[in-house]
């Protein structure tokens, strides 16, 4: 895995764990191995170390007499040191300049070199890591190695010690496979171990590398070519752009790690503070739902015969507003919900000789009945949260044609929630029974309702109940059915109706 100086950081994978252990591992450094991703690592470390295996052998096999092993002594000389001496990038891979003298070898003798000198600088760099990750490494190198040769082999006129500056070009492809395949095997495993995607990590971590290693590929080529010409001093010239070459590389990952870990730190902070605002957003939104739901409980507790009607109401509001276009989960639908929820809210301020009397309120007594929409939006404005569905609370009495309290408001003066509303409160108080009279059935109060449209209810809200109508309350008579219809009942309206209704609602046709 080192041929173009990567390598995986020790535990991107662990071994198997032991069937007795109980002891969550740390997420950051390890992977579950009955997970799907740690077997496809698993399986990829196994693959790779056996190719590596299997590399080896036929390099050492096809080893021929006019081997340089004098020169292969040297070149893994080079490699152990540079192994010795690489450094870490972003805390995912490590690099080195081993790939100089690696490529080199390869240029010289093949395979041979490529069997001879990659072991050597795996081993000079196994100390102290796993040996998965070791093996995976020298796998990943061999392969990778293999690609150049590849490459070379399809350049055979070439003389790549004496050919200058045609052996430039085979070289930089060379390099640039082999510098391919490692890479990408690499990220392979970092993006397996659950780190990111391996598109993601190989755009981080390797595609900037590229010009270097190609450079460093043409640097390999040139200590060949130096040697044939020099001997053994000439491999000394051409050690120095090399060495520059590590200098500035390090300098550079030094200064730019810092920033790199900073941000990815920084962003875990965000992320882990953006879940914890967003738990407590949702536990502060169920708590206000309690809480305002225990409210309107204890408010309907003071009349048995209205028991349930604000949940119902709310509820019936919420299904006309979901089919007039109101988006779910915005504020708008919310404020919507509360008013709709708390629109009695303001009756706590009526007494209950009015508020409970079972029959016919006097006149005096209902203009004071007609205060508790503003009673009601008075308590709400004292919370900052539901003063936007204060305005719903306000106009929730309010008629379209302008006739109805506290302040006569007309058309889309009054605020849409209330309108929607207003339809939901009137169905729900025509089909539930009264002390002084009985519900009246659904079907009934829809054709009401649609008598009304225009006058008392919104056109447009009134058709949004149509279709709400036909989805919760056909064959229906009081709200206790609301369900759904009545085993055995009709699950169409009656033709007359259908045209009493369409008549009502200045429709043509409700097919």
């Amino acid at each position: 895995m080192r041929l173009i100086g990567t390598a995986v950081e020790p535990g991107f994978v662990r071994p198997p764990a032991k069937a007795q252990r109980t002891r969550r591992p740390e997420p950051d450094a390890q992977i579950e191995g009955g997970s799907l991703a740690g077997f496809l690592l698993w399986a990829l470390v196994a693959i790779v170390s056996v190719a590596g295996v299997a590399l080896t052998g036929y390099g050492l096999i096809t080893a021929s007499g006019s081997t340089d092993w004098t020169l292969l002594a040297v070149l893994i000389c080079l490699a152990v040191a540079a192994e010795r001496t690489d450094f870490s990038m972003y805390g995912s891979s490590r690099v080195s300049l081993a790939f100089v003298p690696i490529f080199a070898a390869i240029i010289a003798c093949g395979s041979t070199g490529l069997a001879t000198v990659i072991p050597c600088a795996v081993l000079a760099s196994a100390w102290g890591r796993p040996i998965h990750k070791t093996s995976f490494n020298f796998g990943a190198l061999m392969i990778a190695g293999s690609a150049a040769v590849v490459v070379l082999d399809g350049f055979s006129g070439i003389d790549y010690g004496n050919d200058w500056p045609e052996a430039f070009g085979p070289a930089a492809l060379a390099g640039g496979a082999n510098f391919l395949v490692n890479t990408v095997l690499v990220a392979c495993a970092i993006a397996l171990s659950g780190r990111s995607t391996l598109r993601a990590v190989w755009k981080e971590n390797f595609l900037w590398l590229l010009p270097h290693y190609v450079v460093l590929a043409v640097l390999g080529v040139a200590i060949v070519a130096a040697y044939a010409a020099m001997g053994l001093w000439g491999i000394a010239v051409f050690i120095a752009p090399p060495l520059m070459m590590r200098v500035s590389i390090k300098q550079y990952l030094d200064k730019t790690t810092k920033n790199v870990m900073d941000l990815r730190h920084a962003h875990k902070e965000l992320q882990e503070a953006h879940d914890m605002v967003t738990a407590a957003m949702i536990s502060l939104g169920n708590a206000y739902d309690g809480t305002l739901r225990s409210l309107v409980a204890a408010l309907d507790a003071r009349d048995s015969e209205t028991a349930g009607h604000s949940e119902r109401v709310a509820d019936l509001t919420m299904a006309i507003a979901i089919e007039m276009g109101i988006p779910t989960d915005t504020d708008q639908w919310r404020y919507i919900s509360w008013g709709a929820l708390l629109h009695d809210v303001g009756k706590i301020a009526i007494p209950d000789g009015i508020l409970r009397k079972p029959g016919p309120l006097t006149p005096e007594e209902w203009e004071f009945m007609r205060t508790h929409p503003k009673a009601g939006a008075d308590i709400l404005r004292s919370v900052d949260f539901l003063i936007p569905a204060s305005d719903i609370v306000l106009a929730h009495h309010e008629r379209f044609d302008g006739a109805g309290y506290p302040r006569g408001l007309a058309g889309e003066e009054i605020p849409l929630g209330a309108r929607i509303f207003m339809i939901a409160d009137s169905f729900d108080a025509m089909t539930s029974d009264r002390t002084y009279r009985n519900a009246m059935p659904a079907e009934e109060a829809l054709a009401e309702i649609l008598r009304h449209s225009g006058s008392q209810f919104d056109p447009a809200a009134v058709r949004a109940f149509l279709a709400v109508y036909q989805k919760r309350f056909v064959g229906t008579v009081h709200h206790k059915h609301f369900a759904g219809p009545r085993h055995g009942a009709t699950l169409e309206l009656s033709e007359s109706l259908k045209k009493a209704i369409a008549e009502a609602a200045g429709l043509e046709s409700l097919s």
